[in-house]
């Protein structure tokens, strides 16, 4: 984690939001939850910093708030409060450092994956996350096989030197 001692909302929003999506994620999985976890901790710090009270780590404060805010929604989905509310916890919520920095580690990925020129970084995704081949790739964008696995290549070879 960074510590980031006078920024301003705009450049913590830059710096932490796709983490702290990244974090909440990782607890709440798919749900639609995850941006109105992180969106509801910014509006909190941003609140704070409004009032001159800025918290010495900001990124902590957003991390222990989206943690709660987690929770809070695990609790209030829970069919059977008393054990599905245990289950949840102990099985959603693993090491909060191991999460938090795995969610850092990720965030730092996708601004490298992001920084790949669009057709590179299409195919990338479209044979990675997708699941595709290269020659259903080829077919699909109307270029060669050849073409779409030195784009892989380059994209994999960017990211290993940049990430």
């Amino acid at each position: 984690m960074l510590l980031n001692r006078g920024l301003d909302i705009d450049q913590l929003y830059r710096l932490y939001y796709r983490p702290m999506c990244l974090y909440a994620a990782h607890t709440l999985g798919d749900s639609g939850d995850v941006e109105d976890v992180v969106q509801d901790a910014f509006a909190a710090l941003w609140d704070r910093m409004s009032n001159g009270d800025m918290p010495s780590k900001p990124e902590a404060y957003l991390a222990t708030s989206v943690r709660n805010a987690c929770i809070d929604r695990l609790r209030a989905g829970a069919a059977h409060p008393e054990a599905e509310l245990t289950y949840l916890l102990e099985e959603s919520i693993p090491d909060d450092d191991g999460v938090l920095e795995q969610s850092f580690s990720e965030a730092r990925m996708w601004d490298a994956i992001d920084r790949l020129p669009e057709g590179r970084r299409r195919m990338l995704l479209m044979h990675v996350r997708d699941g595709l081949k290269c020659p259903e790739i080829a077919k699909r964008l109307g270029v060669s096989e050849g073409t779409v696995r030195n784009q892989i290549y380059r994209a994999l070879k960017t990211l290993r030197r940049n990430y």
